[in-house]
């Protein structure tokens, strides 16, 4: 007689686990830093004032203007204004031009600017930085040529130090 047959043993296997799905964090946007103003900027004489003179011109107040503008919201330490001259004329003379510039520019930055008067200060370079070298421009006498030449020694610099966004 023929014997019956055992039962197959099959094994179904399991269904394949789902595939896992990572939880996808994006990670946090990076906070953007503040904006700072330039920690230095300079201002050509010429375009702050006339030749030889100390008076802000309109065009000078514009500029100053406009960068009392980009310190409004700014959280600083100190602003330093230096007033730098060329060689033209003696060391006193220059000292003393170099001065009043700076002296201008940082009394224009209280009154029309709104810079803390506590927070600013005035010092002149006279023609002890200049951004010309001699051998660029020659002479002695102030030729309309020589003037022309020295005109990037003739300004003001304007550094604002621990600034930070309010």
């Amino acid at each position: 007689a023929p014997r019956p047959m055992a039962a197959a043993a099959y094994e179904v296997p399991p269904p394949p686990p789902p595939p896992a799905v990572a939880a996808v964090v994006a990670p946090p946007p990076p906070v953007p830093g503040p904006p700072a103003p330039p920690p230095r900027v300079g201002f050509s004489a010429d375009t702050l004032f006339s030749f030889d003179r100390s008076e802000l011109g309109p065009q000078g107040k514009v500029a100053l203007d406009q960068f009392a503008h980009e310190l409004t919201g700014m959280q600083f330490d100190a602003v330093t204004v230096e007033g730098h001259t060329d060689r033209l004329g003696s060391q006193a003379y220059n000292q003393k031009l170099s001065m009043r510039r700076a002296e201008a520019v940082k009394n224009y930055l209280v009154s029309a600017g709104g810079v803390d008067a506590g927070r600013i200060s005035a010092v002149g370079k006279s023609e002890s930085q200049p951004v010309t070298k001699t051998e660029d421009c020659r002479g002695t006498k102030p030729t309309p040529k020589l003037i022309a030449c020295l005109q990037p020694d003739r300004r003001v610099d304007v550094e604002v130090s621990g600034n930070s966004r309010r």
